[in-house]
């Protein structure tokens, strides 16, 4: 994990805590920071604010940008469902598909390589952002790096 995040960034340290993260999303299964805390070695506390530090310094979605290949035939667009149980009284999250369940769309851009997905950017999608904003405009929705 270490030498594929010497890969992504330029800083040691930045790549030493990015692979932590990126182990602990692994074994977590979850892109909640209060899980990736307690699946990281030490106190889950520290470990939350090393991920909010490592987030505040580094720019992880440039980072991925890295990912990208130019020669790819096509780009793959994976629409998923993020569930937010807890986002009860967060206004800008919405309902996912079933109208009840409150969550987010991630869409995902990867480019094949060797049978797998390479994942080098994402898109936030908020159904209640969407709905207050009702413009079809292409030129009023968030755009994906790369």
């Amino acid at each position: 994990m270490q030498d594929f995040c010497q890969y992504l960034f330029d800083n040691d340290k930045q790549a030493g805590t990015a692979a932590l993260i990126l182990q602990a999303i692994l074994e977590g299964r979850s892109p909640r920071l209060s899980d990736l805390s307690y699946k990281m070695t030490s106190n889950p506390d520290a470990n939350y604010k090393r991920i909010q530090r490592f987030l505040a310094t580094a720019d992880p979605k440039t980072a991925l940008q890295r990912l990208f290949w130019e020669e790819a035939k096509f780009v793959i667009g994976d629409p998923t469902e993020i569930e937010r149980r807890g986002a009860r009284h967060t206004k800008y999250v919405g309902v996912l598909k079933d109208g009840k369940t409150r969550g987010f769309w991630l869409l995902l851009l990867a480019v094949p390589f060797r049978g797998r997905a390479i994942p080098f950017s994402f898109v936030c999608y908020f159904s209640q952002t969407i709905n207050e904003e009702a413009s079809s405009s292409p030129q009023s929705h968030p755009k994906p790096r790369g």
